[in-house]
């Protein structure tokens, strides 16, 4: 899935470069997008403040979602993608029932005090990153809020696969992994250039690396226990690597760049007739 300043979403498959379809109906610059678990619908949203609800197959428009006082930043679906998460740049996050026909949000989190810049969901918690520089995890479950100042403003964070950490991407140009229960800065990550856009970060598919994009035109990538950089990927003509992805159970990478989308492929996953870029 792509989104884009065309005011478009795409669904594409990605080895063979074919279009599969494109969702119409964002009146503005479309900002994040994101897949159901059973991939039958999707949500986007974007600077028309507007929480958009896809079905895949049709490519109808089953619900459209309006609360947020500016542009969202980021949406995802909890685990059962029964409920949207929405993250604005008026300092709030939404959270919107797909099974409700109601378009008024079942919850709204005030407590950043600066645009929420994205999300991270598990099975009981929420993470999110703010220009405050602050990360908040919401345990669901005991109906508790986390906090930890990191001191600087933050543009992305996610959970580790283990659920022990979380990586913080912060304007300051360093990735910072962080202990989720007790707030310590475990590691330090610096090479690559971060202070004026928002620039993805994620963790490979085994844990082991930590990837980030770069005002610079590359991807970083660094061993998570060393902290040294592993590998440095560019992007030929690009200035800025603004969005990351990895596959979650294989070495698969999708990162864009300006208009263009790049698939990075392990040697060993490679078939004849894919190449990486």
């Amino acid at each position: 899935m792509t989104a884009g300043a065309d005011k478009s979403v795409k669904l594409w498959n990605p080895y063979k470069q074919i279009l599969l379809q494109t969702y119409m109906g964002h009146g503005y610059e479309v900002l994040d997008v994101q897949s159901s678990a059973d991939s039958s619908h999707i949500t986007s949203a974007g600077m028309d403040k507007c929480v958009f609800y896809w079905d895949v197959s049709t490519a109808q428009i089953v619900r459209k979602y309006r609360g947020h006082a500016s542009y969202i930043n980021a949406v995802k679906f909890n685990e059962e993608s029964t409920v949207i998460l929405s993250a604005s740049v008026d300092n709030t996050v939404c959270a919107w029932d797909c099974r409700s026909k109601s378009r008024e949000p079942i919850q709204i989190l005030r407590d950043a005090k600066d645009s929420v810049t994205s999300l991270s969901v598990s099975d009981h918690e929420i993470l999110t990153s703010s220009l405050d520089g602050c990360i908040r995890r919401y345990d669901l479950r005991m109906g508790q809020m986390h906090q930890d100042d990191l001191g600087c403003s933050l543009n992305c964070v996610t959970f580790t696969k283990d659920g022990q950490c979380v990586l913080a991407s912060c304007l300051d140009s360093t990735l910072r992994l962080v202990d989720k229960d007790g707030g310590e800065v475990l590691s330090e990550y610096t090479g690559h250039k971060n202070e004026s856009y928002r620039v993805d970060s994620c963790l490979n598919n085994t844990d082991s690396l930590v990837v980030s994009g770069s005002e610079d035109g590359c991807v970083y990538a660094w061993d998570l226990i060393e902290g040294a950089v592993k590998h440095t990927l560019k992007h030929k003509g690009h200035k800025v690597v603004h969005s990351i992805a990895f596959h979650a159970s294989k070495p698969v990478m999708l990162t864009a760049a300006e208009a263009n989308v790049y698939l990075w492929l392990d040697h060993d996953e490679k078939s004849d007739d894919e190449d990486d870029k």
